[in-house]
């Protein structure tokens, strides 16, 4: 009898997404994915409506005498950052919805820092966060920056050793940034209020025009892969995009339809929608089969998608959280919750490529961040200094975020630390280092959980090893 025997057959069926997941984990290609920068467009309205939110938000406490609050406004003004591109209707209940929860985040974790909470208590309780906010962002699809920035909010409330007296003004201050961002970007909506759909059928019309390019070429065209038969749409994730886009616009359409404001253009725009899924049908893409979409609220939607695979990326997101979280803890790091964040931060996609990509850049990037905050932090700003620099970064970020997230982190890392600073002055190199630590061990727990943790399966009956004969 040899004196290792191989595994039984469930145990290797168990052991395959695993092996899987670490080969296509450890693809070189990764690394090639993380340095591309990807095309984006309108981002500028939407950094200059988060930019715009934020200042506003920072100058209310500067002005009332109170710039030890201003950490909290400017985090409730991140509310901004969500439903950048939806209808005005959605997006005003989106806003509202994720300001409560930001407001929510605070004072929860506030309180569990006027009550002195153990350790254990406030990592177990991030993590448990971390995975509510994800599966809230899965549901709802608010899109970026998913549960990340509920996250930030958490490690806010336990920031410093606020007594009860101090937890009120704290709340009240980031409620007042979350309404400011809601009033900032809902203003849009007296001014142009067919802005999100003009875009969102702008960018139907492109989408359709890249899969025109790409048939006309051809298979026998230079550049082009060879294929087996001459398909009329050689790229299927080019046909795949455009037909979401599509669908994108309808949806926007569907809910512009559904109010006073911008429903006057809603027949124009849809007449055009037409002729572009025309253009798309006669390049022999198929279309999807569902009804036309309808208006849906939020509570609606999230209902819809009950049955989609959310579950496992909330496990897994929990999972690192509290793993992360716990070994900053242990490690004796300073801001446990900024670990959490990181796990978080990397497992907002939909695959394992995304999670490395992911991982790589904001790994990277937020190192590399916290060299250039460090003497931020120790300059003699002032609080008016500060929180122009933040204003200013804020700014930036969100004009490169979409195009290469590694980059944003350049300039993500210094406005946090600004950020905190401004309620909690430290130490500039024990800030910045702990961020980076943070970060770095967050990113690559989150990574390992991309790799261990899987959906539950059970063995095929011809699996399941029978009696012994």
């Amino acid at each position: 009898m040899p004196l290792l025997s191989p595994l039984p057959a469930p145990t290797r069926t168990a052991l395959a997404p695993v092996r899987t997941a670490a080969q296509d984990v450890l693809d070189p290609a990764h690394l090639r994915a993380a340095l591309r920068v990807s095309p984006a467009d309108a981002t500028l309205a939407a950094a200059l409506r988060c930019g715009a939110a934020v200042a506003l938000a920072i100058a209310v406490p500067g002005l009332l005498g109170r710039p030890d609050l201003a950490a909290f406004a400017s985090l409730g003004a991140l509310t901004s950052l969500y439903g950048r591109y939806d209808p005005y209707r959605r997006r005003a209940a989106l806003l509202a919805t994720v300001g409560v929860l930001m407001t929510g985040t605070i004072a929860a974790f506030g309180l569990l820092a006027v009550a002195g909470a153990p350790t254990l208590v406030t990592t177990a309780a991030v993590a448990l966060l971390a995975a509510g906010a994800t599966a809230f962002c899965l549901l709802v699809r608010t899109g970026p920056p998913g549960a990340t920035i509920i996250v930030f909010a958490a490690g806010a409330g336990l920031a410093g050793s606020p007594t009860l007296v101090e937890l009120g003004p704290r709340v009240l201050t980031g409620a007042s940034g979350a309404l400011l961002a809601w009033l900032v970007c809902m203003a849009g909506a007296l001014v142009r209020p067919t802005a999100p759909a003009r875009l969102a059928v702008r960018r139907a019309a492109d989408a359709v025009a890249v899969v025109a390019r790409e048939s006309s070429r051809g298979p026998g065209a230079p550049g082009a892969r060879p294929t087996d038969a001459a398909l009329p749409v050689p790229v299927p994730h080019g046909a795949h995009a455009a037909r979401s886009a599509v669908g994108r616009a309808r949806e926007v359409l569907a809910d512009d339809a559904s109010w006073r404001l911008p429903r006057g253009a809603v027949p124009a725009l849809s007449r055009e929608l037409d002729e572009i899924e025309r253009a798309l049908d006669a390049l022999g893409v198929p279309r999807a089969d569902g009804a036309a979409p309808v208006r849906t609220s939020l509570t609606t939607r999230a209902r819809s998608r009950v049955r989609s695979p959310w579950r496992i990326a909330t496990a897994r997101v929990g999972v690192s959280g509290l793993v992360a979280g716990g070994v900053a803890a242990v490690a004796g790091l300073g801001h446990a919750a900024w670990a959490t964040m990181g796990s978080t931060a990397v497992l907002q996609g939909e695959s394992a490529r995304h999670a490395v990509v992911r991982a790589i850049q904001r790994g990277a990037g937020t190192v590399a961040g916290a060299l250039l905050a460090w003497p931020l932090l120790a300059a003699p700003l002032g609080f008016w200094g500060t929180a122009a620099v933040v204003v200013v970064l804020q700014t930036v970020t969100e004009t490169i975020v979409g195009r290469h997230y590694g980059l944003a982190m350049l300039t993500i890392t210094p406005m946090a630390l600004l950020m905190t600073s401004l309620a909690h002055p430290a130490d500039p190199a024990a800030l910045a280092l702990d961020r980076a630590l943070d970060t770095v061990l967050g990113a690559v727990v989150g990574v390992l959980a991309v790799v261990l943790v899987h959906p539950r399966t059970r063995p095929r009956a011809s699996e399941i090893p029978g009696p012994p004969r």
